[in-house]
């Protein structure tokens, strides 16, 4: 029986694997003009844990804080934060400005605050906090993507491997009215253009895991059978001698092998 992984860890990895790309896909302008990518970026796993700790956080989330130097040198502070569980939390924007508050008071950095909305919700999209009493008044606006309010069109930027993540999330999200055989089309496809698309082998790898792993068939004998229709796209010598998986990484890190020749 193979092992369910769970859409949060899938999230956190590709997020951090693909984190050059994820800052070209949602902060274009600030990737190219500022964003120093020569410095390592630092990921603040158990800085925000214990903000979590700290504001009593019970519900699950997937999110992330990344550290991000710029061309004039100075630090700066990301805090990317995913909702992926798809409920609707009456006091999610308080926690968003809590989570600021924190970060802020600890590092008096310059913060910006991202949530990708991946519930099913028409209706429910915070994109702010308020407050307002005897005169005084506050009002924290945060970035968002509700990726339910999108059309695929809209989700494919040029040359950014990214786009596939939020393809593959756009038709998980609609997996409740999919029967296998449209998930196995959709699946197939963005496995044949990420397969065709030229990106980096590492790249291709990760990706090909969150596409696979993202949505799971409702009938295991679906997957044998999307796993025939995607040896059509390999070399009849790898398909005879391992897995799909493990034919198609191994026809990624060929054509690696091939660029680099070509190149040299």
């Amino acid at each position: 029986m193979s092992l369910k992984i769970s859409q949060d860890i899938l999230w956190k990895g590709i997020i951090e694997d693909l984190f050059v790309h994820f800052l070209h896909y949602f902060f274009p302008d600030f990737a190219r003009n500022e964003v120093n990518f020569r410095k390592k970026f630092v990921f603040l796993d158990k800085e925000l844990e214990q903000v979590r700790l700290e504001i009593a956080q019970k519900k699950r989330t997937v999110d992330k804080l990344v550290q991000v130097f710029t061309k004039a040198g100075t630090p700066q502070w990301c805090l990317i934060h995913i909702e992926v569980q798809g409920y609707r939390d009456a006091e999610f924007a308080e926690r968003m400005f809590d989570y600021f508050i924190r970060i802020r008071e600890k590092h008096k950095q310059n913060i910006t605050v991202l949530v990708i909305y991946t519930d099913e919700s028409p209706s429910f999209h915070p994109r702010q906090y308020e407050q307002r009493f005897l005169g005084t008044e506050l009002t924290f606006r945060f970035n968002t993507f509700k990726l339910r309010d999108k059309k695929p069109e809209d989700l494919e930027v040029p040359n950014n491997p990214f786009s596939l993540v939020m393809l593959t999330a756009y038709h998980g999200l609609r997996k409740k009215n999919q029967a296998d055989p449209v998930q196995m089309k959709w699946k197939f496809r963005l496995t044949k253009q990420l397969m065709e698309s030229g990106y980096e082998a590492q790249d291709l790898r990760k990706i090909f895991y969150f596409i696979q792993n993202y949505v799971s068939f409702d009938d295991p004998a679906n997957k044998a059978e999307y796993e025939k229709q995607l040896s059509t796209i390999l070399p009849n010598t790898k398909r005879k001698s391992m897995g799909i998986e493990e034919a198609i990484l191994a026809e990624v890190k060929e054509q690696g092998v091939q660029e680099g020749i070509q190149l040299g």
